[in-house]
């Protein structure tokens, strides 16, 4: 089955434990190689690592961004903890400060509340393994609907770039049928002028000549040749499986050098814009191609 995907895409996944809802969003662009870039809470390390790592067998290249947020959800659980050595160390200040000063030695809950870190609040948070558990099986679920829609954007691509190529292709047959026109028009100017000169025995002779450096000069059925099999190349290769964007992209570049050669060697204003048309073309299926995997 073909799979040509597309390097843009979105992803988003969610999973949920008794007190809180995790949430993972993956956007991805286009780029040359894979670049992942997380942005998560400091204290999961692990979690980030195991995250690049696993994005990493779902993609091959482009720009991800992947983004995590945690909610509390239902009734927050709450640990009320006493700092018994502090109060310890209150009471004993007090205590002193009564030798000194009278004051009323009973202490009430407002003041006890009132001294800085006596009593601390600490949220239940999730075990290592709860939080790993829980981050894979979003980023899962967002990788996949990510790769989901790279491929429907993929299947676009392909079509357009197919389309494309059988437009090139028109174009590159429409110039192999002018490529001996050019001879044949330099022939029938060169047999006039050579018949000026009144020389019938040298006519011939130099006539060959002239023709053979002129027709090697402007010869471009190498050219043709060679972007006949770059079209077999890149319908072959469209159809793999594997990431086949840079393979493309290079293939591209081979195309772009042999219609360059072709339009500076071109003696035929037919040709010549059949030349323009090709590097427009060209030019959109390389616009297309920076966007495959």
């Amino acid at each position: 089955m073909t799979l040509v995907r597309s390097m843009t895409g979105f992803g988003r996944g969610v999973t949920a434990t008794n007190n809180y809802q995790l949430t993972v969003e993956i956007r991805s662009v286009n780029h040359r190689f894979l670049e992942i870039y997380t942005k998560f809470p400091k204290e999961w390390f692990e979690a980030e690592i195991a995250t690049k790592k696993l994005l990493s067998q779902y993609v091959k290249r482009g720009k991800v961004d992947v983004v995590i947020n945690l909610k509390t959800i239902g009734n927050e659980s709450l640990t009320i903890q006493m700092n018994w050595p502090l109060i310890e160390a209150y009471k004993s200040a007090k205590e002193q400060l009564l030798e000194v000063v009278p004051l009323d030695e009973k202490w009430s809950m407002q003041e006890i509340l009132s001294l800085d870190n006596v009593i601390t609040y600490e949220k239940q948070e999730l075990s290592p393994d709860e939080l790993m558990e829980a981050i894979e099986l979003a980023v899962r679920e967002a990788a996949e609907k990510l790769v989901e829609m790279r491929i429907q954007e993929g299947r676009q691509l392909k079509q357009a770039l197919l389309s494309y190529n059988n437009q090139l292709k028109e174009l590159i047959q429409f110039i192999r049928g002018l490529s001996g026109e050019a001879v044949n028009k330099f022939r029938d100017r060169l047999t006039e002028r050579l018949k000026e000169v009144g020389n019938l025995e040298v006519l011939d002779d130099r006539m060959l000549a002239e023709l053979a450096i002129f027709a090697e000069k402007i010869d471009i059925t190498e050219e043709l040749d060679r972007l006949d099999s770059h079209f077999k190349q890149f319908e072959s290769t469209i159809e793999e499986t594997d990431s086949i964007g840079r393979k493309l992209d290079f293939l591209m570049q081979e195309m772009h050098r042999e219609i360059n050669t072709i339009g500076s060697k071109n003696q035929n204003s037919d040709i010549s814009a059949a030349v323009v048309q090709s590097k427009t073309i060209l030019e959109k299926m390389r616009e297309q191609v920076q966007n495959i995997e």
